[in-house]
């Protein structure tokens, strides 16, 4: 099996590549980038390109089983401006991927992303999301529209907030919004679920959302 990564560098997108590498996947990306993937440079397939560019997807992807994009702003969530790296990524991946003969789809957006989410905190959705985030989830909504008008084989998976911490000790999917009192995921725990669920139809054209 072969995946194309889009967002390879970022936390999670370096997750992936190493429990890839585990499963014996193996792994294409696009990348500007590539002293930031260390030593796990060496043993994947770096493709030149832009992952904003539906030329690039097609002629990286061809030959991949399924995509899995990890993309995230460069700012960072908390993004100084107005984003738009998500819908770009989402735009290419959708004209890209088709023309590479790749159907399956995995998006990470975030939890949240839906404006009526009862899971979330009171003074998270009173203060620090229109104050802070709202750019960013407002692309990220931006990106699923496009995606889910597509006749792609889509997931778009809604992580919690992302930490660093081990995963592996269990976590909770829900279908839409976070379960209740979750308020944060292990990358580690959703790079191993995007991976799952290349094969997987569990979660086909459906919003998982992850919490611990």
């Amino acid at each position: 099996m072969r995946i194309l990564l889009v967002g390879a560098t970022g936390g999670t997108g370096l997750e992936i590549v190493r429990q890839a590498l585990q499963r014996r996947i193996r792994v294409t990306a696009i990348v500007r980038s590539p002293e930031k993937l260390d030593q796990l440079a060496s043993s994947i397939t770096l493709a030149p390109g832009s992952v904003f560019d539906a030329d690039d997807i097609a002629a990286a992807g061809a030959g991949c089983d399924a995509v899995l994009s990890a993309i995230g702003s460069p700012g960072g969530f908390l993004g100084l401006g107005a984003t738009t790296v998500y819908s770009r990524a989402a735009a290419a991946l959708t004209g890209g991927m088709p023309r590479a003969g790749i159907g399956r789809l995995l998006f990470c957006t975030s939890a949240g992303v839906e404006a009526d989410d009862p899971g979330e905190v009171l003074p998270y959705r009173l203060i620090a999301k229109p104050l802070f985030l709202q750019r960013s989830y407002d692309d990220m909504a931006a990106a699923e529209r496009a995606i889910t008008a597509s006749d792609l084989e889509w997931t778009l998976v809604r992580p919690a907030r992302l930490t660093d911490r081990p995963g592996g000790r269990g976590y909770r999917v829900s279908p839409r919004y976070r379960a209740r009192g979750g308020t944060a995921i292990p990358r580690a725990d959703v790079a191993g679920f995007m991976l799952d669920q290349v094969a997987d139809s569990t979660w086909l054209r459906a919003t998982p959302t992850l919490t611990r």
